[in-house]
């Protein structure tokens, strides 16, 4: 047996090629990099703006002309809910009002906004025969409560107007736990104003109850008051 060097072919390494721009994974890789970063910074840049609106920087009343000294600019993150709420580079219309209560420091909806000309009712002065309860101001909801005191015997009072919102209040000088004369303005429903007039009108023991009641939902963002006049 002849011996005979035996060799093991050994596989010549292949040489490291520099990665080409056209290489289709290349490009791929280079457009989902890209996008994220677009996404990144769009989601960022969104949850950080800010938007200028109007809140109440008093309760606003229905019946009450709503005035720029009665407004504040503040700065809110609203990014879905923006378009419901007033810009505050906007002017409010002379002769507008609101539908409803809206609250000192809350933002005011565009949908709460109606010229006066169309508000179903209207504002009436009532003299209140005893002295206001404490808690009753600007933008706090009462119940009216009306006595015929001309008899001897008075008769049982009646509820001559439910929940209606209060524009003002005059307390007279007094103080609240004394007796005596008062007086407010409140916002009244066409169909209702002839019974409060009637019961002025006769004479009648005037009481007024507040109705304690909560305020409509506010977005979940905070809103901080814009730095500024408004």
């Amino acid at each position: 047996m002849n011996d005979r060097d035996t060799t093991t072919a050994v596989p010549r390494a292949r040489r490291l090629t520099r990665p080409r721009w056209r290489d289709p994974r290349l490009l791929i890789g280079a457009v989902l990099v890209l996008a994220s970063l677009v996404a990144t910074t769009t989601l960022v840049r969104a949850v950080s703006e800010t938007t200028r609106v109007w809140a109440a920087a008093v309760a606003l009343v229905p019946g009450s002309e709503v005035t720029t000294e009665e407004l504040v600019a503040v700065e809110v993150k609203l990014p879905a809910s923006a378009p419901a709420y007033i810009p505050a580079e906007s002017a409010v219309q002379a002769g507008t009002t609101v539908r409803g209560v809206v609250g000192a420091g809350e933002l005011v909806p565009l949908s709460a906004l109606v010229a006066q000309a169309d508000l179903p009712g209207r504002v009436v002065s009532v003299d209140v025969s005893t002295a206001l309860p404490a808690a009753v101001a600007r933008g706090s909801g009462v119940d009216i409560w009306a006595t015929d005191a001309r008899s001897a015997e008075a008769g049982p009072p009646t509820a001559i107007l439910t929940e209606v919102d209060v524009l003002s209040v005059d307390r007279g000088n007094r103080d609240f736990t004394a007796p005596g004369a008062a007086r407010i303005e409140v916002y009244v429903p066409d169909g209702r104003i002839a019974e409060v007039v009637r019961a002025q009108a006769l004479g009648h023991h005037i009481s007024v109850v507040e109705v304690p009641r909560a305020g409509p939902p506010q977005p979940e963002e905070t809103a901080q008051q814009a730095e500024g006049d408004s």
